[in-house]
């Protein structure tokens, strides 16, 4: 466990990497929430989320992991917690892995220490949030053009029609979790006050980032329909060649019968 203590103008900022459960529960005092709210950074199932008890805000935000198995498919694999406690001006955070987002914000707070508030923690924080998904999605739109490539092809794999499911269920978690994360994010810019003015951009890109993972989910629904109905049209295929085959041999059959039954007489 690492924990980073970095003070700015007017805001403190206390960041814990892969916090134990013993430390959580003794953070629930210091922050002053019941250790439910404060264990629930160990839940691999809580997906974003914006909740608050007292004077406490706790948001719950999810960022991609690029260190994710190649066929991962849930939103629990595909990414991976931030957990949030805002308390005043000091902010507490919670993850498991070190972060390149969290990295970021910390050294783009600090170019502007003199200036840093909670307005400007927040941009850039999610900022980096949208922007973990840019890779991701990247990757997904060129996986479903191979898809559509062996399709076409007629490539021979036993693993094609998993891939298809594969890939569709993971176009689907980062459609919601992107769609969670959007609308939490504008919850957030509303109950926290901030000037939701600076946040049109970091919306833009969550909404194009919506955009391009239900296109991915689309293309993947109707690839998937087609190569189904390719795989029937073949199966339908071989059964009308199948029955021609049975035909000629009934027909032989009936010619050679009355020979045999001849033969046999004699």
């Amino acid at each position: 466990m690492t924990v980073n203590e970095v003070s700015f103008a007017n805001i403190k900022w206390i960041d814990h990497v892969a916090p134990t459960k013993k430390k959580l529960i003794e953070m629930a005092k210091v922050i002053g929430v019941p250790q439910g709210m404060i264990l629930n950074c160990l839940n691999p199932d809580f997906l974003p989320h914006l909740d608050s008890y007292n004077d406490v805000y706790f948001l719950m935000l999810r960022v991609s992991e690029l260190s994710a198995p190649k066929e991962a498919d849930s939103i629990q694999e595909l990414t991976t917690k931030i957990a949030l406690f805002i308390k005043g001006e000091t902010i507490y955070s919670f993850h498991r892995l070190d972060l390149r987002e969290i990295n970021a914000v910390a050294e783009k707070m600090k170019e502007k220490s003199d200036l840093a508030n909670r307005q400007h923690f927040f941009q850039e924080l999610l900022e980096q949030v949208a922007q973990s998904y840019d890779q991701p999605l990247l990757e997904l739109e060129q996986m479903i053009d191979q898809f559509e490539e062996n399709i076409l092809k007629s490539t021979k794999s036993h693993n094609l029609l998993k891939d298809g499911f594969i890939l569709k269920r993971k176009s689907s978690a980062y459609k919601k979790v992107i769609k969670f994360t959007s609308e939490v994010m504008m919850k957030t810019v509303h109950t926290l006050n901030l000037d939701n003015t600076q946040f049109g951009y970091i919306r833009e890109k969550f909404d194009r980032y919506q955009f391009y993972s239900d296109d991915v989910f689309e293309n993947s629904q109707s690839l998937l329909n087609l190569y189904i109905g390719i795989q029937s049209q073949k199966t339908n295929e071989a059964s009308f060649r199948t029955n021609e085959i049975m035909r000629v041999l009934t027909v032989l059959t009936l010619f050679f019968l009355p020979l045999n039954f001849i033969a046999g007489v004699y």
